[in-house]
């Protein structure tokens, strides 16, 4: 079966969907299709790893943005869950919810791949059954090939479906090694730089942000810990890139690179209020002041600018 089959017999079936996303990759992971897909499927919208951010960041605050998120993007969201697999509570709650939607024996589990779709099965399964459960889990992309069913109770199955490829999310085109450090298990901590206009911020070797005119602002940027972060002035963007693009940068490597493609340009605006610079599969950038960026990054990865989610 290819994807189109798999979503047509879930279609078919009318059963719950429960349609996870990364709550830190919000736009590379949300399926813009979903109502086509299951039109007249009930839908369940979880943003799972909440527990990527610092204990300090507000649950309900991130919960609002998602709903928020989904209803700009034309898709009722209203009862949204903003989880983590590794919380009882949240894992209780999903259940719960789970239970109370369901139409039929099956709940499918469908968004893009490494959402955490099995991870949160597995932890669900683990609850209902107090046993371990069986998915299993990697760090590959698309490991999920086929449905795969988890018992959950007499009357209700998980399902896992195979998960989405966005072809511009960069982990997509990373070797398992660098896909592994990308994928990050303890929270997230925020690297803060006060910059001047005339200043460059590298993300690893992914791309860069040349803060061209303005004020001096705030960037905060949310990615992977293993992600090295480095400031430059702005005339030594191209110096800098080429001189370290195999130590320091290293990050995509010279292969990742060439599946990755040529470097886009993005022009952005920002202030007063602040806003995040999206890079799928990377993370975020949150700028608090005002003036001009341009962003650099491989063609294949996805920029975009939002209003700040924290």
């Amino acid at each position: 079966m290819d994807m189109r089959e798999f979503i047509a017999a879930v279609a078919e079936s009318k059963a719950l969907v429960v349609n996870v996303v990364d709550v830190f990759d919000l736009e590379g992971t949300y399926v813009p299709e979903i109502n086509d897909y299951f039109p007249d499927n009930p839908k369940l919208f979880v943003a799972n790893k909440f527990d990527l951010f610092l204990p300090s960041v507000k649950r309900g605050k991130i919960l609002a943005y998602v709903r928020a998120f989904f209803e700009e993007k034309g898709i009722d969201a209203a009862d949204a869950l903003v989880i983590s697999a590794r919380d009882r509570e949240d894992i209780d709650a999903l259940l719960a919810a789970i239970k109370s939607r369901q139409t039929g024996r099956e709940a499918y589990f469908f968004g893009m791949t490494n959402v955490g779709k099995s991870t949160l099965i597995n932890a669900l399964v683990g609850r209902a059954k107090k046993t371990p459960g069986e998915i299993t889990v990697s760090g590959y992309i698309g490991t999920t090939l086929d449905f795969i069913e988890a018992p959950l109770a007499p009357d209700l199955s998980l399902i896992d479906m195979p998960g989405i490829i966005n072809a511009r999310q960069a982990t997509n085109y990373l070797d398992y090694a660098n896909q592994k450090k990308l994928v990050s298990k303890k929270p997230i901590r925020p690297r803060v730089y006060q910059l001047d206009p005339g200043q460059t911020l590298f993300i690893a070797g992914f791309g860069f942000l040349k803060f061209i005119s303005g004020s001096r602002s705030s960037f905060v940027v949310y990615a992977a810990n293993a992600l090295p972060v480095h400031r430059t002035r702005l005339e030594n963007t191209g110096e800098f890139y080429e001189r370290h693009r195999d130590d320091i940068l290293k990050i995509p490597n010279p292969a990742e690179r060439e599946r990755l493609g040529k470097f886009a340009r993005y022009d952005f605006t920002f202030g007063p209020e602040k806003v995040d610079i999206t890079i799928s599969g990377i993370g975020f950038v949150t700028l608090a002041g005002a003036g001009r960026v341009e962003v650099y990054c491989f063609e294949k990865i996805k920029v975009g600018i939002r209003k700040a989610i924290i």
